[in-house]
Parts: structure tokens; C-alpha cells; sequence
């Protein structure tokens, strides 16, 4: 690992370590699994975890693991359970078992990896089990979708501090796919492109084209954020349309945003790239059954059927971890709200549904990031 990104790592560190962690004298009490990203910004994150709480065990996201990188993580702490496997609550709550009698258990998550266990968790653990905090938009609506839910689920999904991480996530989604695409000698510049979804990566990934001079259009299921879109000046367009016309397509609905038959609609040569992980946007199992796969590079694979074909990037998964899925100092703000809010969820009684994080969590920890990197007092 290189200089600057060690240096980075004890910065963050310490940026995590302020008196309102230091100070929570049963913050050893509370059992964490964390889902994480195995890469340079998780380093930190997860070695504060293990140092402050006790940190049973973090579960990699199987789309986003730098392999030069997990030496820096503590490998006897690595569960490496599927989400599939994860649908039965039995196999991830028989490696709870050595949990300690006297500590609480919370979950943290990305992309709603534990929506078939928390009613099991709650009743197997009762008043022990604090509850989840869910860290996309994709995993908010899975827990949304969880009738009569047992336990607390607090969602940074759609906070304020994440509108910055996911607008530079946006950009650096368009950055790989432009990487990639060079390497085989073809330029994003004047491509029509489409773009499935317009949440705040959509928009991120919209900003960044604006210099390409690319023929951009955007569709999205909620027709206010449709009218959202017009008004700042974008090109919309029926879902159909976008595919059948577009050079490349990117998915950012984090809900499946093609399945079936929507593979056949897709122009000859159009390049698919998706912004999280391939079970959320495409129905790969489908894909794989009714088309032949080629691979033509190390991110590149061809499908074909019966001379229809097209290219889909990075396997499907989240092209912007490809290289590194670098967001700055950005990502602290949601990471440290994640973290506080840990101490929250055990000092309050939390109704058992998904809501929103807390102000009072967000202003701390935003006014902590201006004074700790930009030496700002508000």
C-alpha cells in the first residue's frame, strides 16, 4: 500500500475517534457485522469498528474487493456468506452463537442483505438486537418491503451528508466506463447515451457527460423525478425507447432495471454498465439461459442470441470499483453517521420500522468533517 493512502488511513481514523465515540463507555458492548467494500475507504471504517465496538464479523460485498487490499483486513473477521445463502436466516444466525450473553447485536448494511433475517434475529435476540442501518436506497426499499417488521431499520440512503458521496460516485461510474471502453478504442464523446434511473448517482452520472458532448436521455419510474429531470434541462424518454436507441445504457434504479425480454429490446453493440451490484439491476440468471457469453476482455462480455447482441460491463457489478470507486473524503460523512448512529439506536427506543436518520447525528458529524479537513467552525 502506498504512502498516501496509509496516511489517509490513520487521518480517517482519527476523524472517527472524536469524544462522542471516545466517551460511550459500553460501545464494547454492542456485537457488529458490518457489510463492507473491501477497498482502500473500508480500511479505516473497519479498523475503527473492531478498535471502539466489538466487531464479530464484516461480510464482503462480492463486486467491490480490491484483492491487493485484503490483507489489510482482519481475515479471521471475513464471512463469506452469499446473499443468497443469507435468505435463510438459519445460515447467518447459527455464526451468531458466541455473540457475549451481555452484548447487544446491530447490523450494519448495504443493500439490504439481511431483510430475511431481522424478524428471526428479533426473536431469537429480543431487546439484545438494537437493530439495522442501511446504507442505500436500493437496500431502503428491500426493508421497506418487510410486512409487520420487528426491529428498527435506520437508513442513511437518503441523507443529506450522502448527496455528496453518491454525486461523485455518479462521476467516477463515468469515468470506468470510459477507461474501459478506450482500451478498446472507442470514446464515450457524441455516443447516444441512456440512463435507467435518475437518483442522485443518475444525476452524478449525468453531470459528467455534459463535456462529452453526448446525446443524453433519462427515464425513470417515479414521473416526478421525470418533471424533475425536464426541468434542469434534460432529454427525456419512454424505457423502450432507451434501449432500442442508445450506445450505451446506465443502470441506476438499484430495482432491477432489466429483466426478461428487456435484454432483446437493447440496440446491437450498446454497452450496459450498472452503478451497484448485478442481482440488483439485471436478471442475470435469464440472461445467461437465453444467450451465448463471450468474453472480450477483462470487463467486457459479449451476449449474444440468434445475431441480437450486446456488451455488458464489469460483469454487471458497480463499474466504478474497477478502479477503486475513489469518492475523496466525502465518504467519512456517511460512514461516521453510520457510526454514531450506532450510539443512537442503543441510547433511544426506536419505533420497529425504516425511517430516516437523525438531524442531530447529521449536524455533528458534518460540523465535525469542516472543522477536521477544512479547518472550517460554523
Amino acid at each position: 500500500m502506498n504512502f498516501i493512502i496509509n496516511q489517509k488511513i490513520k487521518e480517517r481514523e482519527e476523524f472517527f475517534a472524536d469524544n462522542y465515540i471516545k466517551n460511550y463507555t459500553d460501545a464494547k458492548k454492542i456485537s457488529i457485522v458490518a457489510v463492507v467494500h473491501l477497498i482502500d475507504t473500508g480500511i479505516p471504517y473497519v479498523n475503527f469498528l473492531e478498535e471502539y465496538f466489538s466487531l464479530q464479523y464484516i461480510i464482503p460485498k462480492p463486486g467491490s474487493i480490491d484483492k491487493k487490499l485484503v490483507d489489510f483486513y482482519p481475515k479471521h473477521k471475513i464471512l463469506n456468506i452469499t446473499r443468497d445463502e443469507l435468505k435463510n436466516s438459519k445460515n447467518f444466525i447459527k455464526y451468531l452463537v458466541n455473540i457475549p450473553k451481555d452484548n447487544k447485536l446491530l447490523l450494519l448494511d448495504i443493500g439490504g442483505y439481511f431483510v430475511h433475517s431481522i424478524n428471526d434475529l428479533k426473536e431469537r435476540f429480543d431487546d439484545r438486537f438494537i437493530g439495522v442501518i442501511e446504507d442505500t436506497e436500493n437496500g431502503h426499499q428491500k426493508y421497506l418491503s418487510i410486512e409487520n417488521l420487528k426491529a428498527p431499520v435506520v437508513s442513511v440512503a437518503r441523507s443529506p451528508l450522502k448527496n455528496n458521496e453518491d454525486h461523485l460516485v455518479g462521476q467516477a461510474v463515468v469515468f470506468s466506463t470510459d477507461s474501459i471502453l478506450r482500451e478498446q478504442g472507442i470514446l464515450l464523446n457524441n455516443k447516444k447515451v441512456g440512463i435507467l434511473g435518475f437518483g442522485k448517482i443518475g444525476g452524478g452520472v449525468l453531470s459528467s457527460l455534459r463535456d462529452k458532448g453526448c446525446g443524453v436521455s433519462v427515464y425513470d419510474k417515479n414521473p416526478v423525478t421525470i418533471i424533475l429531470a425536464l426541468s434542469r434541462g434534460y432529454s427525456i424518454s419512454d424505457r423502450l425507447k432507451i434501449l432500442e436507441e442508445s450506445d450505451v445504457v446506465f443502470c441506476s434504479t438499484g430495482s432491477l432495471s432489466l429483466t426478461n425480454d428487456d435484454f432483446k429490446y437493447l440496440k446491437n453493440g450498446t454497452f450496459v454498465a450498472s452503478v451497484t451490484s448485478s442481482d440488483d439491476e439485471f436478471d442475470l440468471t435469464w440472461l445467461r439461459e437465453n444467450y451465448t457469453k463471450e468474453i472480450i476482455s477483462k470487463y467486457i462480455d459479449k451476449y449474444d442470441r440468434n445475431g441480437h447482441y450486446f456488451y455488458l460491463l464489469n460483469r454487471g457489478n458497480a463499474i466504478n470499483f474497477i478502479h477503486g470507486a475513489v469518492v475523496g473524503d466525502f465518504i467519512l460523512l456517511v460512514q461516521k453517521e453510520m457510526i454514531d448512529t450506532i450510539i443512537y439506536m442503543d441510547n433511544h427506543k426506536l419505533e420497529n420500522r425504516v425511517q430516516d436518520s437523525f438531524d442531530s447525528v447529521r449536524e455533528r458529524v458534518a460540523d465535525l468533517w469542516l472543522k477536521y479537513f477544512l479547518k472550517v467552525k460554523v
